[in-house]
């Protein structure tokens, strides 16, 4: 499953997303909901090298957990709610926008892909 602000992660895998219409945040603050739920996190919530606070989409992929709860998942995941709070919204054009949608689709293809 993927959890995503990300339009483009929408139309590439419309079967496995939960669409969060919303920030960065809102889509941290449903993978924390998630992992409450037995859910773990595939990919780290950090990855590409982009500072969350300042890119407008996000995607993470979970997976149903054999256990409740994930410590260290739900303790990074709480991590990057932080970090997301302490930033400030930017207003990006329209083609740094298609940019970002892009880069951030690109970086969970491969694990996705590996759990389909």
């Amino acid at each position: 499953m993927v959890v995503t602000n990300n339009k483009k992660v929408l139309e590439t895998y419309p079967n496995q997303v939960q669409f969060i219409e919303g920030s960065v945040l809102d889509v941290f603050l449903q993978c924390e909901q998630l992992l409450k739920e037995g859910y773990d996190l595939v990919t780290h919530p950090l990855s590409g090298n982009l500072q969350v606070s300042k890119t407008p989409f996000k995607s993470v992929v979970l997976e149903r957990s054999n256990e409740n709860v994930q410590p260290k998942s739900l303790e990074l995941i709480r991590l990057c709610i932080e970090k997301v709070k302490e930033g400030q919204p930017i207003s990006y054009p329209d083609a740094v926008l298609e940019d970002f949608a892009f880069l951030d689709l690109e970086l969970i293809k491969e694990p996705l892909e590996e759990l389909l």
